[in-house]
């Protein structure tokens, strides 16, 4: 069959440049080899978040993990019938690119043809050198997804987004839980203080924290599971035959300012890109990928890219740290606001966080905010939505925001 666009990968970068595309009036196909929703529906934000939730109220893993299912099974049937009702043609198989326009899927080598081909197979959990993900002892953020039965003692490698979400639902479940970084501080990347403060709530629940450590330092006996959580990985492997080989960098596919591969006609989104590894920005480059097949082509922009995380206190942030303004040598100004200024997080018994906010000194043009606290996966968006519009300090203290409310925050910033 013959398409104007071949997307390999139903994940969030692959399933929204299907549809951006299909709203454009082109032939669109989609194949996948597993489940539609890729690695953020079935493996990722979504179950993740659901067991968090769920594990809030309740210690019954069966039950925790029905609810969470259901959740999946139901935003699954959402996007199949999105596919159908945009005349997209959803393909099971595994697909290997024989060409700038052939693709192969399944075992019986089944030929598609296209104009443009966009790889967005998206990525699974990393290993360390020394130790291997076996799915028993040692597992992953998606064996843990699985789980029947809670670990008395478990021990996190890695203390960024993955692992300290997964050390709250351990510890909401009644795991002893350890927790070990090689960094410095647990959330690298995020604003030291963000670290810090989460650290201490940690601390506080009693879940053991270790910061600049290495995994050698652990009797790896001691615990009935242990969570490799070190990142991911792009998955390539499998997806070209020898004459369509793509040119890759550091195992991710190399793709231009405007997505484009090594291959003609073969653009790349999502996770196999590396960079971003979060699902809004592989759903914004598959949207942006599938444009700049049929219309003007864009240039990626990653100025304004926020992360969450859900553990609790709530972290989140986006655009640059103070520690990132010092190093770049900029002259701004840093505004913290502790929840404890407002009257909603009294009420809802969260006062505990803050928000700090860096911006331009000369014209308060608003660089990046971290915060930690209620509601900070929500309030960064806010956040977000000032920086991309450009909105400065001035901007925010000059509209009337709703009282009591945890968003008011932001007038006192």
């Amino acid at each position: 069959m013959n398409y104007d666009l071949c997307v390999i990968g139903a994940g969030w970068a692959g399933f929204n440049a299907a549809l951006s595309a299909a709203k454009l009036g082109k032939k669109v196909c989609i194949i996948e080899e597993k489940e539609i929703g890729g690695t953020c529906l079935n493996r990722g934000c979504i179950p993740t978040k659901a067991i968090l939730q769920y594990s809030k109220h309740s210690k019954d893993i069966s039950e925790i993990q029905k609810k969470k299912n259901d959740v999946v099974t139901r935003l699954r049937q959402g996007m199949s019938y999105m596919l159908k009702a945009n005349k997209v043609d959803f393909i099971q198989g595994k697909a290997k690119i024989a060409g700038k326009d052939r693709v192969l899927v399944g075992p019986d080598n089944k030929e598609i043809t296209a104009k443009f081909i966009l790889i967005a197979t998206g990525s699974a959990p990393k290993d360390l050198p020394s130790i291997k993900i076996d799915h028993k002892k040692i597992i992953s953020s998606d064996d843990c997804l699985e789980l029947t039965e809670i670990p008395k003692k478990i021990l996190i490698i890695g203390a960024g987004a993955i692992g300290c979400e997964f050390a709250c639902i351990f510890e909401r479940l009644g795991s002893e839980v350890t927790i070990v970084e090689i960094a410095d501080e647990i959330l690298p990347g995020f604003d030291v203080q963000l670290g810090r403060k989460l650290h201490q709530s940690f601390q506080k629940i009693g879940i053991a924290v270790y910061t600049n450590k290495k995994i050698e330092e652990f009797d790896l006996n001691q615990y009935d599971k242990i969570l490799l959580s070190v990142g991911r990985r792009a998955v390539t492997e499998g997806i070209f035959e020898d004459k369509a080989a793509i040119k890759l960098e550091k195992g991710s596919i190399l793709a231009d300012r405007e997505l484009k591969s090594s291959l003609p006609n073969v653009f790349a989104a999502g996770d196999c890109v590396g960079g971003y590894m979060l699902a809004h920005v592989a759903s914004y480059e598959g949207e942006l990928a599938s444009r700049n097949m049929f219309k003007k082509a864009e240039r990626r922009d990653y100025t304004v890219v926020p992360s969450s995380v859900f553990t609790t206190p709530e972290v989140a942030a986006v655009g640059i740290t103070e520690e990132e303004a010092k190093k770049f040598g900029i002259s701004y100004k840093a505004n913290v606001v502790h929840f404890l200024s407002v009257g909603m997080a009294h009420i809802l018994e969260s006062t505990d966080g803050f928000i700090k906010v860096i911006a331009e000194e000369k014209t308060g043009r608003i660089l990046g905010a971290s915060m930690i606290g209620v509601q900070a996966t929500e309030l960064v968006n806010i956040f977000s939505l000032l920086m991309k519009n450009k909105v400065p300090i001035s901007g925010i203290k000059n509209t009337i925001l709703a009282h009591p409310s945890i968003s008011e925050i932001l007038s006192y910033v």
